[in-house]
């Protein structure tokens, strides 16, 4: 693969936008993204772990662990939309050659997550099925690792011929994982799991402080557990990220880099774990999402160092402002981040008392603005069609 290839291979219409805002946008969803993806993996473990205990807390919170994991496997799905989509606008040589190399891994993503969400909520609603909630672990961890592999073997234009063609034989099965990095895999996934976990178990104990239905011993024990997942999260973080310096850090002359962020993080969060309290975890969150962020800022830094070598720059993508495009994804953020506000608020109102709770006036106001931008934001799509529509005709 020479450089002059490599860029031929870009969409010749160009990005729809400043490839800068298509790459920080890309960073922040992937945040939201790895962070229901890690809490979907840690709350099933945990989960699945709680189901084989006999103590009553541990019951209960295998219950509670295995409902978030439907929740958060959800949300990662979604979120996990938006990355994928920036990836491939400025990305696309390094994305679609990947999904062509692993072919039929690419294929089987889908109908492997859907079949791992499926046998999850088969043990939400049993309750009692841990090996139909291993088969769920099994198929999440599989699909986590296809992501994984395709988005590292973007990295590596030098090897796409080789992966290809090995020994000058083509290989079109696409049955191959190539590319992978075991390190940085467990680093990003299980460390990130145990740290997710950490954090929202925080968050359950400071939601559900309030309630005098939901025992004190219990609440005392999913703080104390939490922080030991954060002080496990560290270590594990810690340590896999080492070897992902010894191995694709120092592979892609970023040793440094990937080590300087492994131990931040870790020392970070086992500092921060003994210290941990319910009243405390909002303020967690917020350091775990820079934690994430700064993850994020590294991942995206290999990236474009990797593709550097071969002379590839997105900032350098060509693109054409397709203002069309660009109002609709303003409108909808719009629209969208009040009635997301309003909901979170009601959510959280429903949750001072066993028989739940109304949103204050305040509260309701702004669910009253969340559905007036949600109508305005239907009449502009439909007007945005029709205007694009009467203009394609006239043309």
């Amino acid at each position: 693969m020479t450089p002059e290839a490599l860029l031929a291979m870009r969409d010749p219409l160009g990005a729809p936008v400043h490839p800068l805002i298509a790459q920080i946008l890309l960073v922040v969803t992937y945040v939201l993204h790895i962070f229901f993806v890690t809490t979907a993996i840690g709350s099933l473990l945990v989960g699945l772990y709680g189901l084989g205990r006999r103590e009553e807390n541990w019951q209960r919170l295998a219950k509670v662990a295995i409902r978030l994991s439907v929740q958060a496997t959800g949300l990662g799905i979604t979120m996990g939309i938006a990355p994928l989509l920036f990836v491939q606008v400025i990305y696309d040589p390094a994305w679609y050659t990947a999904t062509t190399l692993m072919g039929l891994w690419t294929t089987l993503f889908i109908p492997v997550v859907a079949l791992g969400y499926l046998f999850l909520y088969i043990l939400y609603l049993r309750g009692n099925l841990a090996g139909v909630g291993y088969v769920a672990l099994a198929l999440l961890l599989l699909a986590g690792f296809t992501m994984h592999s395709l988005a590292n073997a973007g990295l590596y234009p030098s090897r796409w011929v080789e992966w290809y063609a090995p020994g000058g034989v083509p290989d079109t099965t696409g049955t191959r994982f190539v590319g992978y990095d075991l390190p940085r895999f467990a680093a990003l996934l299980f460390g990130q799991a145990a740290l997710s976990l950490g954090v929202m178990l925080l968050l359950f104990a400071w939601y559900f402080r309030r309630r005098e239905d939901v025992p004190r011993d219990f609440l005392a024990f999913v703080e104390g557990l939490s922080r030991g997942a954060l002080r496990l999260g560290a270590v594990l973080f810690g340590g896999f990220g080492l070897l992902w310096a010894l191995t694709q850090g120092r592979e892609l002359g970023l040793a440094l880099p990937v080590a300087l962020v492994a131990l931040v993080v870790a020392g970070l969060f086992y500092l921060h774990a003994p210290r941990a309290k319910a009243e405390g975890a909002l303020g967690t969150l917020g350091l775990y999402l820079g934690a994430l962020l700064l993850v994020g800022i590294l991942r995206e830094g290999m990236r474009v160092a990797a593709l550097g070598r071969m002379g590839y720059s997105p900032l350098a993508y060509p693109f054409v402002w397709d203002w069309g495009s660009l109002l609709f994804f303003v409108a909808t953020g719009l629209a969208a981040v009040p009635v997301t506000v309003y909901l979170a608020q009601v959510l959280y109102a429903s949750g001072k008392s066993k028989e739940g709770g109304d949103p204050s006036s305040g509260v309701e106001s702004f669910g009253d603005l969340g559905v007036r931008l949600l109508v305005g934001w239907f009449l502009f799509y439909l007007g945005l069609g029709v205007f694009v529509l009467v203009r394609n005709l006239g043309a």
